[in-house]
């Protein structure tokens, strides 16, 4: 070895032999890289062949001359010295890439030594792995056996005990899993940032977590306080930090500071995760592997990450919807949701895409703005269209008019002739069986013979339950008669004052007033009222519109 670590003939003879012959450079690229060569004009001859390689440009004396020049780093004396070294064969060639790259690792060495003896405790670790490289490029590598690495392989070994003892947690019961990676990615303005505050303030307030740590970058301080967002910060206090609006600078800064923090009963979220991804892009793995390696190491401190993502724009209809970018956002997420909102029933649907852990399931929720809260509902009724609504409501209808138990293909027809979809008449009536009607097999042909559900005494007991319409008492008509028209207003409703299911403004309502039945049929039924219809038998109820419409008490969760 040199004493100086460095010999700038062989880099001449290196740089002349691949100007000399540019096939070489395929096997040499891999060995070689900038700092291998000691003189700045050497380092930029170096970093031109790189370039015109990826440019899949010729490698001669005229196009490095034009790069450098573009570059502002043409030193022609420096080139001119190049161009006339020996170019070597490849047998030599390879000798002095070693004796290049052993002056490049010396020097390199040099400069730690430096950085140790000033403290630089990092810097030992940099060194060891040096002079690795530096005896595997004299060929002096000695292999080691296990027995020599046994203190380095037992202090990372797995931990049985530890995983043995680990408890599995659902911070949501087959939605949200304690210590695992989340991604819900939704189109914008679908209520990401809604439902994850409404999220964050449900575990807080079940003690479900201790802390969070929402960082956003998306929403501006206006939109914060539109959805009075501030008023939950105010009400958990250093319970919830909320950090938006900041310098990337200061994100970073946060990140690295929840890095070295124990996150065990800690959530945290990114809103959304494009904001910290560092300049990458979110199509390209290597990029997006980036910013998941962070969220690994929160993980790995004991927190349960959630990110928002964006979904594509989906090219024919929303079914198609899925989440943007690179497929490593999903490969290195341990479960994943697309959120969908139904503007008509003003739900928001998370659909599962991923379930690396736990039995995770679709989740549907209507939102409390007041409370920052999440009301779950059914997932097939928050689904619901309006021409989902009307066909249950028909033939909720033609079941209560029926003097007989109707087949399926009655239902059916029914639907059809009123105009409706084949097809969508058809799932109606499936998805609703076992919830608003039965059925049984009949004698003859084993046809589907279908039937109203009773109610149970909680439904009928119902809270949410309003107002009361009595059925007409005459005789059911049959399945030919006409829908009644739409009764829009009433008189001398018989409510009862003193029950808790009367709300005040239903009570103002009954003071000179009385009902006036409507037949079990009528067209249009104002549901935003919370209406049951009871047919003429005291015993049992047969038609809960306010359930059946999808429109159910939601419990706190």
């Amino acid at each position: 070895m040199n004493e100086q670590n460095y010999n700038t003939n062989i880099e001449k003879s290196i740089l002349s032999s691949i100007i000399f012959e540019p096939s070489l450079f395929d096997e040499l690229g891999l060995l070689l890289k900038k700092d291998d060569f000691y003189l700045p004009a050497h380092q930029d001859i170096y970093s031109a062949i790189v370039l015109l390689v990826s440019k899949e440009k010729p490698i001669d004396e005229e196009f490095i001359a034009n790069e450098l020049k573009r570059a502002k780093r043409f030193n022609e004396a420096a080139m001119l010295e190049v161009l006339s070294a020996n170019p070597l064969t490849s047998l030599h060639l390879f000798e002095y890439i070693k004796e290049l790259r052993t002056d490049a690792i010396n020097r390199e060495m040099s400069i730690l030594g430096y950085k140790i003896a000033q403290g630089d405790i990092e810097a030992i670790t940099k060194l060891q792995e040096l002079k690795e490289t530096l005896l595997e490029i004299g060929g002096e590598r000695r292999l080691k056996k296990p027995s020599d690495s046994k203190t380095f392989w037992d202090k990372i070994d797995m931990d049985t005990n530890e995983i043995e003892n680990l408890k599995f947690v659902y911070l949501y019961d087959h939605f949200i899993v304690k210590n695992e990676i989340t991604m819900i990615a939704a189109r914008p303005g679908s209520g990401k940032s809604l439902t994850a505050m409404a999220l964050a303030n449900i575990l807080l307030t079940n003690r479900t977590i201790e802390y969070v740590f929402y960082l956003d970058g998306d929403n501006g301080k206006s939109t914060l306080k539109e959805r009075k967002i501030h008023d939950l910060k105010q009400k958990w206090g250093e319970r919830l930090r909320m950090i938006e609006g900041k310098s990337k600078k200061t994100y970073d800064k946060a990140i690295r500071e929840l890095k070295n923090m124990d996150l065990t009963n800690c959530v945290v979220f990114f809103d959304s995760i494009k904001n910290f991804m560092d300049g990458g892009d979110r199509d390209k793995n290597k990029d997006v592997s980036k910013v998941m390696e962070v969220l690994k190491a929160l993980r790995n401190n004991g927190a349960t990450v959630i990110f928002l993502h964006h979904s594509n724009k989906p090219q024919k209809d929303i079914s198609e919807l899925m989440y943007a970018g690179s497929s490593a956002w999903e490969e290195d997420t341990g479960n994943a949701y697309i959120l969908k909102k139904n503007e008509y029933k003003g739900t928001f649907i998370f659909y599962n895409i991923k379930k690396r852990t736990g039995d995770l399931q679709d989740m549907a929720f209507i939102y409390n703005a007041d409370k920052h809260w999440l009301h779950k509902v059914l997932i097939e009724e928050a689904k619901q269209t309006k021409e989902d609504e009307e066909m249950i409501k028909e033939t909720l209808g033609y079941l209560e008019s029926s003097r007989q138990k109707p087949m399926w293909s009655e239902l059916h027809k029914n639907l059809t002739d009123l105009g409706y979809d084949k097809e969508k008449a058809s799932k109606v009536i499936k998805n609703n069986e076992g919830k608003l009607w039965n059925f049984q097999k009949g004698e003859r042909n084993n046809q589907k013979l279908y039937s109203l559900i009773e109610p149970t005494a909680a439904t009928t007991k119902s809270k949410t339950v309003e107002v009361i319409y009595e059925k007409q008492k005459s005789t059911p008509r049959s399945q030919t008669t006409p829908r009644s028209p739409l009764l829009d207003t009433f008189t001398n409703p018989t409510m009862d004052k003193n029950s808790s299911d009367n709300s005040q403004r239903f009570q103002e309502r009954a003071s000179n007033v009385d009902i006036v039945p409507i037949t079990p049929r009528s067209s249009k039924i104002d549901t935003s009222q919370d209406m049951r219809v009871y047919s003429d038998k005291s015993h049992k109820s047969v038609l809960d519109v306010h359930e059946a419409f999808g429109m159910i008490e939601m419990p706190i969760l």
